[in-house]
């Protein structure tokens, strides 16, 4: 399975990126929609990112793609999570909590 991960942070890119392995799944790391493979089955979206804007990106995947969206943030802010949510993100979610279902989101039980 190909997931399309907009990030900038390369520590947590790299976890990512060895979990996907484990799991026999593909990632292709991104920072902006139309870097986005058509064949992508699920994009995980870091809402912390700050080389861009991921609410916008949100936007622009929502509009062009039908796959679910998984936004995951640093701590519980709840005005960005609104925002993510109001910009078409499927599921919003703590970055712990996407850390520890990163096996289940990224593989086949997460399809």
């Amino acid at each position: 399975m190909k997931i399309a991960v907009l990030i900038d942070d390369l520590f947590f890119s790299s976890k990512i990126s060895a979990t996907a392995q484990h799991v026999g799944s593909e990632v292709v790391l991104c920072r902006t929609a139309e870097g986005v493979p058509p064949d992508a089955a699920r994009i995980c979206v870091d809402l912390n990112a700050s080389t861009f804007d991921p609410i916008e990106e949100i936007r622009k995947l929502k509009a062009g793609h039908s796959r679910p969206i998984v936004a995951f943030l640093s701590h519980v802010q709840v005005d960005l999570k609104r925002k993510a949510e109001e910009a078409g993100a499927d599921e919003v979610m703590p970055r712990s909590a996407f850390a520890q279902r990163l096996p289940e989101i990224l593989g086949k039980m997460g399809s």
